[in-house]
C-alpha cells in the first residue's frame, strides 16, 4: 500500500470515519514493512464536514472540475488582455459552473446522510472559486485529499510577474483574520488605558485604516453569506421544482399506463361479453337437442315395451 492509495480510501469516508480507519491502514502499512508510509498515512489530517464535501464532489466529478481549471486560465488571459466582454462571458460561465456543482455537492451530501448546511455550501463555493482563481487549487482539490476547506486571498488571478495569487486553507484564513482583528484592538486598548498618552497623528490613521479594512472584510463575509443562503435556497427550490416535475412525469405515465389498461380490459370485456353471448346461444341450441333426445329416447322406450309384450304374448 502506498501513501496515495491510503489518501483516496482515506478520503473518501466521512469525518467522523476517518480517524480509526487511518489507524487500521497506518497499523497495516507498518505490518508490511513500510514503516515511512505509515509514519506518513498517521499524519493524515482528518477532514472537516465541508472539506469531505469538496472531496466527494471532486470524486464524483473530475470532468467538470478540470472545466473550472480551464475557466481559471481563460479568465486570466482575459484579465491580461483586459477583454472586458470575454471577462463577462466568463464570468457567466463560471456561475453556471460552481452553481451546477454546489447543486450536485447538495445532492451528494444528503445522499451520504448529512445535512448541506449554509456553512458548508458557503466553504465549497469559496474552494470552487479558488480552484478557478488558482491552478495549484485546483490541482489540490482534484486530488480529492482536503482536509480543509481552500480559499482565494489574493487581489486578482494572477500577481503581476504571472505567478499565481496565494491560496490558504479556509480555517488558517480565519485564524489569520481573527490575528488581525486583534492586532488592530490592542493600540486602542492601550491608549484607553494609558490616561494622558496621546497617539501620533500617523498611528491613529494606521489604526483607522485597519479598522476600516476589518469593517470591509466583515461586510465581504456578510455578504457572502447571504449570497450563499440566496444561493442555497434557489438551489433547494429547483430541487424541489425538480422533485415536483418527477412526481408530476410519474403520475401521467399511470395515467397513460391506466389509460391503456382501460383500453385493453374494454376490449377484453367486450370480447367477454361476445364469448357469453355465443355460450347462451350454444346453450339454448344444446337445450333444444337435448329435448329432442329426450323425446326419441321416450318414444324408443315405447318401442321396446310394445316388442316386449308382443314377445311375450308369442311365447304364452
Amino acid at each position: 500500500m502506498d501513501l496515495d492509495e491510503a489518501a483516496d480510501q482515506l478520503y473518501a469516508l466521512l469525518p467522523e470515519q476517518f480517524v480509526e480507519a487511518r489507524n487500521t491502514l497506518a497499523k497495516q502499512a507498518k505490518s508490511e514493512g513500510a514503516a515511512e508510509v505509515a509514519a506518513r498515512i498517521k499524519a493524515l489530517r482528518k477532514p472537516t464536514l465541508a472539506a469531505w464535501l469538496a472531496n466527494q464532489v471532486a470524486r464524483e466529478h473530475q470532468d467538470e472540475l478540470r472545466a473550472l481549471a480551464d475557466l481559471g486560465d481563460e479568465m486570466r488571459r482575459a484579465m491580461s488582455a483586459m477583454d472586458g466582454e470575454k471577462l463577462r462571458e466568463l464570468t457567466n460561465r463560471r456561475k453556471e459552473l460552481v452553481d451546477g456543482l454546489l447543486k450536485q455537492g447538495r445532492r451528494l451530501a444528503r445522499g451520504a446522510g448529512q445535512k448541506p448546511t449554509a456553512e458548508m455550501i458557503e466553504s465549497l463555493t469559496e474552494t470552487l472559486l479558488a480552484a478557478i482563481a488558482d491552478p495549484r487549487a485546483a490541482d489540490e482539490l482534484r486530488a480529492g485529499h482536503l482536509a480543509h476547506a481552500l480559499q482565494h486571498v489574493g487581489f486578482g488571478a494572477v500577481s503581476d510577474d504571472g505567478e499565481p495569487a496565494q491560496v490558504i486553507s479556509l480555517s488558517e484564513a480565519r485564524v489569520a483574520r481573527g490575528q488581525r482583528l486583534e492586532t488592530t484592538r490592542r493600540p486602542r486598548r492601550a491608549g484607553a488605558d494609558a490616561v494622558g498618552d496621546t497617539a501620533t497623528e500617523q498611528e491613529a490613521e494606521s489604526e483607522e485604516a485597519a479598522e476600516s479594512e476589518a469593517a470591509a472584510e466583515d461586510d465581504r463575509d456578510t455578504a457572502a453569506r447571504e449570497l450563499t443562503e440566496a444561493e442555497d435556497a434557489v438551489s433547494a427550490a429547483e430541487d424541489r421544482l425538480d422533485d415536483l416535475e418527477a412526481q408530476l412525469d410519474e403520475r401521467r405515465q399511470r395515467l397513460e399506463d391506466a389509460q391503456a389498461a382501460v383500453e385493453r380490459l374494454t376490449a377484453e370485456l367486450a370480447d367477454a361479453r361476445r364469448d357469453v353471448e355465443q355460450t347462451r346461444d350454444d346453450i339454448e341450441s344444446g337445450e333444444d337437442d337435448v329435448d329432442r333426445a329426450r323425446k326419441d329416447a321416450e318414444q324408443a322406450r315405447r318401442r321396446r315395451r310394445t316388442a316386449k309384450q308382443r314377445l311375450s304374448g308369442l311365447d304364452g
